[in-house]
C-alpha cells in the first residue's frame, strides 16, 4: 500500500511539474509575442543535424506603401509640389533612351522653366542639385494649353545616365545666367520619379 502511495505521489508531482513547465513556457512565448517591437529570436542549426518537430512564432509588421497608379501596366508615383506644376507619369526608360518630359501648369505662356533629371536621394526635391555630376539638365518654356491650363514638353536625353531611380523636376526659373545673375528654381515646381534600367 505504501508503495502504491509513493507511486501516486511521484506521479502527480510529475504531472504538475508539467503542466508548470508548460504555463511557463507558453506564458513566456505569448508576453514575447504580445509586446510591440519584440521579435523572437531565430533559431541556426548548430550541427549538422536538422531540428524537427520545431516551429518558431514570428510577428510581422505591415510597412505603410507609397501610393502608386497602374497605367497600362507601367506603375508609376507621381508627385507635385504646389500644383502650379504637375507633370505626367514616366514609364521606366532604358539607358540612352530619349523621351518628351509632358506636364500641365498654370503658369502663363512663355514662362522660362528650369528641369533636371536627377538620381533620387529618398528625399523628395525642392529644386535642381546643381552639383550632380549624373544628371542632365536644361531650361524650355511654357506652351500654349486649352485655354484653362498650359503645358510643358521637354525632350531629355539620358544617354550619359547609368541605371537607377531617377528624379524628373521642373520648375519657373529664377535669374537670368545671359544677365549674370545666375539660376535657380523658386517655388513653383513640380517632380516625378521613374527607374531607368
Amino acid at each position: 500500500m505504501k508503495i502504491l502511495q509513493s507511486y501516486e505521489i511521484k506521479l502527480i508531482s510529475l504531472i504538475m511539474i508539467i503542466a508548470f513547465a508548460t504555463t511557463v513556457v507558453a506564458g513566456c512565448t505569448d508576453s514575447a509575442s504580445a509586446k510591440p517591437g519584440v521579435t523572437p529570436s531565430t533559431i541556426t542549426q548548430q550541427s549538422g543535424h536538422p531540428v524537427t518537430g520545431t516551429t518558431t512564432p514570428t510577428k510581422t509588421t505591415p510597412t505603410p506603401a507609397q501610393v502608386t497608379t497602374t497605367l497600362a501596366g507601367v506603375t508609376v508615383t507621381p508627385y507635385s509640389s504646389t500644383g502650379v506644376i504637375k507633370l505626367d507619369p514616366i514609364s521606366d526608360k532604358s539607358s540612352g533612351d530619349t523621351f518628351t518630359l509632358t506636364g500641365t501648369t498654370s503658369l502663363p505662356t512663355g514662362t522660362t522653366l528650369l528641369w533636371q533629371v536627377m538620381p533620387d536621394t529618398g528625399t523628395p526635391p525642392s529644386g535642381p542639385d546643381k552639383d550632380s555630376t549624373m544628371s542632365v539638365m536644361g531650361n524650355d518654356k511654357v506652351l500654349t494649353g486649352d485655354g484653362t491650363t498650359n503645358k510643358l514638353s521637354v525632350s531629355v536625353n539620358l544617354g550619359r545616365l547609368v541605371p537607377g531611380k531617377y528624379v524628373a523636376i521642373v520648375g519657373k526659373m529664377k535669374g537670368d545666367p545671359a544677365k549674370g545673375t545666375g539660376f535657380d528654381m523658386g517655388s513653383d515646381y513640380g517632380y516625378t520619379y521613374f527607374t531607368l534600367r
